[in-house]
């Protein structure tokens, strides 16, 4: 018993000593071509990076072979003029091969950029008048793996200065060599329900200043299958309602057209797998989604708009000789702008004009999905009606157009509810730590013209709808109602 505490304390010893002894080095030296000035030397050591920090972080996607390799300094050390002086290095790694060329200003997606005090070394640019006579830059990988990688930098090189106005200092060669350490492991995923997929986060972006990262494939696998349902939800919408003809929209036709930053769902309809992630086209999501239940506010929206009647469109003659005259300069334009008013008023006081801010209500629509929307909605529960009109709902809300003192007009409300809501407080309820990458309601907003959102609603496919929302939402919903 005691020879076998004692082989354990050596045990543990020789893996404190391995650990205390990874520490990441990088040596790299710059001989000018011409012999001429002196050599460039840069080094410095780094300890072993925490296996979620940005700026020393690398995979090897094993579905793909894809390679990605990031290291740059801490942020703030242009304060600390002693790392510069020592030297601090941006190097990016985005091949599958252990040997690849590369130039500066090209479409290569590799890059490397050494700085010592004001002077920088990087990857000559590529010049089309010298065709195969260019010299790149070479990298080769020795060894990757999740915790550990070696590369050596070779061939052409260019220095420049960033001092003053700075400018380009000649060409030369590079030696270099780069041996790091990380901690052995990735952020992950929940695991998508029902799906084999890898959880695995392999960012190959990484941008703390916008706040996004790429998807996991169990992230993306989620992303599509959210798309592919919502788009054959919304198919009758393009089939029945929007106009599809080749002449001038004539007075009722109807357009739609996604809103803007919105995805285009009006595309061929993909059949793919339930869980499909090619690990090649990951999307972006933010940096801390694996952490909080999927939501997708801003994904899914459409705008409709109904052609109006020619006497809605057509301007009434007193306003046409008002632009007569001010195009003339028989007016000015303070007086055109008062007979306006004027004009508004009189039709005001008369109850005969046309309100034109109530007519562009009625004809636009917005809407808008949301899948797993945020607990507080903020509505105004004292002008809103509760509705059992959608039998795949779990119910709606419905406010009706109202007009302002100041004459503006607020559109049509209705709001449609899919999956656990709690009806008193017009709000979602979600599962104690459940699965972050689980549907568990879905949130239809219609914003517009009471004619076309009955039209929208008349052409959803809201059981397809439902079939995205996990069983455990509806006994939930059971269990709570």
């Amino acid at each position: 018993m005691k020879r076998n505490t004692i082989a354990l304390f050596f045990f543990l010893l020789l893996i404190s000593l391995k650990c205390f002894s990874q520490t990441g080095t990088f040596n790299a030296t710059f001989t000018p071509a011409d012999g001429s000035g002196k050599t460039l030397s840069i080094s410095f050591t780094k300890p072993v990076f925490k296996f979620d920090n940005p700026h020393g972080y690398w995979f090897e996607n094993p579905h793909n072979q894809d390679r990605y390799f990031n290291i740059q300094p801490d942020a703030g050390y242009g304060d600390n003029a002693a790392t510069v002086a020592n030297g601090i290095a941006f190097i990016t790694i985005r091949n599958k091969e252990d040997d690849f060329d590369f130039y500066s200003l090209t479409h290569d997606s590799s890059s490397v950029s050494l700085q010592k005090n004001d002077l920088i070394i990087s990857a000559p640019e590529y010049d089309p008048k010298l065709k195969g006579s260019n010299k790149p830059m070479h990298i080769h990988i020795n060894s990757i793996s999740a915790s550990e990688i070696s590369f050596t930098i070779s061939g052409a090189a260019m220095l420049e200065s960033n001092k003053g106005n700075g400018g380009k200092l000649g060409l030369g060669t590079i030696s270099a060599t780069a041996h790091f350490y990380r901690e052995a492991k990735y952020d992950k995923s929940d695991v998508m329900p029902d799906c084999d997929c890898d959880p695995t986060i392999y960012a190959k972006v990484f941008d703390a200043e916008e706040d996004l990262r790429t998807t996991s494939a169990c992230e993306m696998a989620l992303n599509n299958k959210v798309f592919d349902v919502v788009q054959k939800a919304m198919a009758l919408l393009f089939t029945n309602v929007a106009y599809k003809g080749s002449v001038t929209m004539q007075a009722g036709d109807i357009s739609i057209t996604m809103i803007a930053g919105h995805r285009n769902i009006d595309v061929p309809v993909k059949e793919r797998p339930y869980c499909s992630s090619d690990y090649w086209h990951n999307a972006l999501t933010s940096i801390s989604a694996h952490k909080k239940i999927f939501t997708d506010e801003d994904s899914y929206g459409l705008r409709f708009i109904k052609m109006p009647d020619q006497n809605i469109l057509s301007k009434p003659s007193e306003l046409t000789a008002l632009d007569e005259q001010l195009k003339n300069k028989q007016i000015t334009t303070q007086q055109y702008l008062q007979a306006l008013k004027d004009y508004a008023d009189k039709q005001k006081n008369s109850g005969t004009g046309m309100d034109i801010k109530k007519e562009e209500v009625n004809h636009n629509l917005y809407l808008t999905v949301i899948i797993n929307p945020p607990v507080n909605t903020q509505l105004n529960k004292n002008k809103i009606t509760i509705q059992h009109n959608i039998h795949e709902a779990a119910f709606e809300t419905f406010s009706s157009m109202s007009k302002d003192a100041d004459g503006d007009w607020a559109p049509n409300r209705l709001n449609i509810y899919l999956g656990n809501f709690d009806s008193k407080n017009i709000s979602p309820i979600y599962p104690a730590n459940g699965n972050k990458l689980t549907v568990y309601s879905v949130l239809i907003k219609m914003e517009g013209g009471k004619d076309l959102i009955n039209k929208a609603v008349a052409n959803i496919d809201f059981a397809a709808l439902t079939s995205l929302i996990s069983k455990q939402s509806f006994i939930l919903f059971s269990d709570n109602h």
